[in-house]
């Protein structure tokens, strides 16, 4: 039995009016790919055996959403990481794409990290209970890294902790990083300085930092070293002067967003 299965919701009644187990496993498989894997895990993989069979297809498991749906917003955490197990494990090790809210922890990371060598893109969102600790846990065996999202994951983030990112991760092209309002941050005096770990990611094309407290200084060190980004966008980053100099520096940036910009508007 996969780990934490018994723990999921009961299964779904099969609709009324026709055997839909009878359906071949191809067809199964395309509609379960329309539901998205919170909606198999919630019961619909369970109805029978051939839906059973049909659920545990592993490219129905190369992206697992757990960010979008309502259920992140009503289920226990303990439960919703034992779901994100149970899609790890249907996989088979070819996980590409990871998306999760709220619940994830160190814990869940690293069993994602010990299954799953082909991630590509990771997104967490208000992920209070992950570290640098657990995140880092990932990030070193994910080499195939190309997309990267944190937004208000307050114990995640630190200059080391970002350079040990564009070292183990030679193929991200995309990071985003949403901070709390840095002025009110508790952890304001840790953040000194982090975005300067930015600049190993050599191979970035876009970068998106919100309330950041990067600085001109800070900005030059990530430009000169991501000589490949090609879209940058600044927002609540109050320390950033968009003065003449640094507009110069970003010249050959094609798509540009500093915080002026979104005053003006």
């Amino acid at each position: 039995m996969e780990s934490g299965a018994s723990s999921l919701p009961e299964p779904a009644a099969p609709p009324a009016g026709r055997d839909w187990s009878e359906l071949p496993l191809d067809a199964l498989v395309q509609v379960f790919a329309r539901l998205g894997p919170v909606e198999i895990l919630m019961g619909s993989g369970l109805v029978c055996r051939s839906w059973l069979q049909a659920a545990q297809e592993p490219e129905l498991w190369r992206a697992v959403d757990m960010a979008e749906h309502k259920v992140v917003e009503e289920m226990k955490e303990d439960v919703l990481c034992k779901m994100a197990k149970v899609a790890v494990e249907r996989s088979k090790g070819n996980l590409e794409v990871f998306l999760g809210k709220y619940f994830v922890t160190d814990e869940l990371l690293k069993y994602i990290a010990d299954r799953s060598p082909s991630v590509k893109i990771l997104s967490l969102i208000s992920c209070q209970e992950v570290s640098n600790k657990g995140f880092t846990e990932l990030i070193t065996k994910s080499p195939l890294l190309e997309d990267l999202s944190l937004e208000l994951c307050p114990k995640i983030g630190c200059r080391n902790m970002y350079e040990a990112t564009g070292k183990a991760c030679p193929q991200l092209k995309r990071f985003s990083l949403r901070r709390e309002c840095f002025r009110f941050s508790l952890n304001y005096s840790r953040r000194v300085a982090e975005t300067l770990g930015i600049a190993v990611m050599r191979e970035l094309r876009s970068l998106t930092l919100v309330s950041s407290n990067i600085t001109n200084d800070e900005l030059g060190a990530i430009l000169d070293g991501c000589p490949r980004l090609e879209t940058l966008c600044l927002r609540d980053c109050y320390k950033v002067i968009a003065d003449g100099a640094l507009r110069a520096k970003c010249a050959r940036i094609k798509t540009l967003t500093l915080p002026d910009d979104y005053e003006r508007q």
